[in-house]
């Protein structure tokens, strides 16, 4: 089998400037992505080699290829990131250094790209997404494209969203600057590019073991991410009709995620919670590899499955619902996002009450300030319960003996008695979960960010009108309190400061255009003053409505 795979070194023109060699990226890897800083690195390392010493040779890496099935172009496995940006070089070397270069030099340059006798087959083809191909020809390959892209950089408003066209822009400007500090002759350099740069080209004997490859790499370090892994893993068994249907439903699924803003790594670690019902030991890949393997389901089936769970994940997070915008402050979301999508999938009759036991199970964990170790396999218990379709009051039953196991709920009622909470990372969410309840009318989604304060009532450093009203240790007993603290946005922040009650409340009770009060904000003015009794009588009703909301069990 070892004499199957074809190992040998082989210069840049023997690589990419072969007219009988010509490559594509496969449609199981991912989109070319090298950044300024490895365009940088490279451009450099090549200049530094050349210039010390271009006798020598320049080792750049591996090219792992197999002969693409049904097609005359050779699969690139691994090293795309390189070989799409020597092609991107030579763009660049050819539209900005052509008229210096000699014939010999201009010929690598041209067969770097595109057949010397048919311009419209490029040496490097995209089956990624057709959308990278059409961007790729028309921002690099076409010739003298670059110079008229790339004439006012400051005006060019498509380059932040083209990684091709930024990194010709890169690799033109740090070519450029190496010229000129190494005071290097470009034809020279040009030769030896083609002729000394070498990489070790390995020749897979077909896709199949290519793809194997292609896993392998992956496990001895190199960086394709599990995503990558477990779709080329699902594709392999696939002929190539199914294998562009299979395609064609996971880029819908990336797709549909990313106009959400969800990312697909997230939403198939949640499908694996959902899927195995307990903590995984191994790599999302492997994990969900065995798994599949378990079920003996076909790719088709599963992508399908997986589409349908992308599906339910998308409509869950997005539902204008006050208990979905609680849970989505919490720092583990993988645990409520993977119970609801079970929920979800299996169709279970009881999902609003299941969505409110899960809110005030985890808040009390929250406020409790309790790890991820403490519900982490409740979670797991409560999805086997969802998908062998227990009743909800098993499923009840199973949160409420975890909170009176670990004491949860005395916990979170002595934290709120807690006279210094101000910093800690529960109070934003628990005064959002109060706002969110605070009507029946159902509210918007109140982002928790920089623009979202905490508001201490009796200022942290009070005027001495404050300190007629509190004693010193009155002040230092309330100030940090829960019933001393409330939401307000930047800019009414701002005004309140440190004024006095009355200055604070024409600020909160004022409905201006750029930030109207909180109601729990609001709420607070049915005090005529701030002293003992009204945070006090405040510190009760606060501690009654949260015990209302999230005391259920």
């Amino acid at each position: 089998m070892a004499n199957d795979f074809k190992v040998e070194g082989f210069n840049l023109e023997d690589l990419l400037a072969n007219k009988k060699m010509s490559y594509q990226i496969p449609s199981y890897q991912r989109p070319y992505a090298w950044d300024k800083d490895q365009i940088s690195d490279l451009i450099e390392d090549l200049t530094e080699s050349y210039c010390n010493g271009k006798e020598g040779q320049y080792f750049c890496g591996s090219l792992v290829i197999a002969k693409g099935a049904n097609s005359e172009r050779y699969d690139i496995i691994d090293g795309q990131q390189r070989l799409t940006t020597f092609t991107i070089l030579a763009c660049v070397i050819r539209d900005f250094h052509i008229d210096n270069l000699g014939a010999e030099n201009k010929d690598r340059i041209q067969d770097s790209i595109y057949d010397k006798y048919d311009k419209d087959k490029h040496k490097l083809k995209f089956l990624t997404d057709e959308k990278y191909q059409i961007a790729f020809e028309n921002s690099v390959l076409r010739e003298n494209v670059l110079q008229e892209r790339l004439k006012d950089i400051k005006k060019a408003q498509d380059i932040k969203d083209n990684r091709y066209l930024q990194n010709a822009y890169y690799l033109k400007e740090r070519l450029k600057e190496a010229i000129s500090e190494n005071n290097i002759g470009i034809n020279d350099f040009v030769s030896w590019l083609y002729t000394k740069v070498i990489l070790t080209r390995i020749e897979c004997p077909d896709e199949e073991s290519a793809i194997r490859i292609f896993n392998v790499l992956n496990d001895r370090g190199m960086p394709l991410s599990p995503v990558d892994i477990l779709k080329s893993s699902l594709m392999q068994s696939l002929d190539k009709e199914r294998r562009e249907a299979f395609k064609t439903t996971w880029q819908e699924i990336m797709s549909n995620l990313k106009t959400m803003g969800f990312s697909m790594y997230d939403t198939l670690n949640a499908y694996l919670y959902y899927a195995i019902a307990k903590n995984p030991k191994e790599r999302l890949d492997k994990e969900l590899k065995v798994y599949f393997e378990n079920i003996k389901q076909d790719s088709i089936a599963i992508i399908e499955e997986i589409k349908t769970f992308a599906n339910h994940y998308i409509e869950m997070i997005n539902t204008k619902d006050k208990y979905i915008y609680c849970l989505k402050y919490l720092l583990n979301q993988i645990y409520w996002r993977s119970i609801l999508c079970a929920a979800k999938m299996v169709d279970y009759k009881d999902y609003n009450k299941l969505k409110e036991l899960l809110m005030a199970y985890y808040y009390q964990n929250l406020i409790g300030m309790a790890t991820a170790n403490r519900f982490k396999q409740v979670s797991f218990n409560v999805i086997k319960a969802i998908k062998d379709n227990k009743s909800i009051d098993e499923i009840k039953n199973i949160m409420s003996e975890n909170l009176i196991y670990y004491r949860t709920t005395e916990s979170y009622k002595e934290w709120l008695d807690d006279a210094d909470v101000y910093d800690l990372k529960w109070v934003k969410p628990t005064l959002l979960l109060l706002e969110y309840f605070s009507k029946d009318d159902e509210i918007g989604f109140i982002e928790m960010d920089n623009k979202l304060h905490t508001e201490h009532i009796l200022p942290r450093n009070p005027k001495d009108e404050w300190k007629e009203i509190f004693s010193d240790e009155e002040r230092d007993r309330r100030t940090n309190a829960i019933a001393n603290l409330t939401l307000l946005k930047f800019k009414k922040n701002t005004q309140a400061q440190n004024k006095t009650y009355e200055e604070k409340r024409e600020v909160y009770l004022n409905k201006d255009n750029v930030s109207t009060s909180f109601n729990i904000t609001q709420d607070i003015f049915k005090h005529k003053k701030w002293n003992v009794e009204a945070l006090e009588m405040r510190d009760n009703e606060i501690k009654t409505k949260i015990a209302k909301i999230i005391d259920i069990f």
